[in-house]
């Protein structure tokens, strides 16, 4: 049997690596939270430059569903006007308006973010007196549901009103 070359035995070892890399990513528990920050920094990197960072999740139970937002403005007057955060042709944008999604999942900062949202098209929108901010999910029916006619439906799940002159945070 023919020895292996040194070439061969380096691209072997570095499949190994990224396989081990792509299996420690593909787990569904987070051991990232386990292993001491700088090699968590060195798999992190390498995780999103190759991908395999993805998890593999995409139709995991704990994939949340897609959320949107939208604001209720209400000027002096009462002709209020409802606001939906749409995506924008910029990548980076959705891409932030993505990380709020993902940050509002967390029932900790639900409050703040509805708050912050508020607060910032007040500011964009100087004849409000009043933002109600609000997020739906989209609730997905099982595949069972959906075949028995169930459809995907918008349910509410937080609400948070500003008014001009208020107390900021309140």
């Amino acid at each position: 049997m023919r020895r292996m070359a040194r070439r061969d035995k380096v691209i072997w070892a570095a499949t190994a690596v990224h396989l081990a890399i792509a299996a420690f990513y593909g787990l569904h528990v987070r051991l990232e939270f386990h292993i001491p920050q700088a090699l968590d920094r060195v798999l992190s990197i390498y995780g999103g430059l190759t991908g395999v960072r993805a998890r593999f999740d995409f139709f995991a139970p704990e994939v949340p569903n897609e959320a949107r937002a939208d604001f209720l403005i209400v000027p002096a007057d009462g002709a209020a006007r409802r606001v939906r955060l749409a995506a924008t042709p910029s990548g980076e944008a959705n891409r932030r308006m993505a990380l709020m999604f993902t940050i509002y999942a967390y029932p900790t900062e639900r409050e703040r973010l509805l708050r912050a949202w508020g607060e910032y098209m007040l500011r964009l929108h100087p004849d409000a007196v009043e933002v109600v901010s609000r997020v739906e999910m989209l609730e997905i029916p099982s595949v069972r549901d959906s075949a028995a006619g169930k459809r995907a439906t918008w349910t509410e799940v937080g609400r948070a009103t500003v008014r001009r002159g208020a107390e900021p945070g309140r």
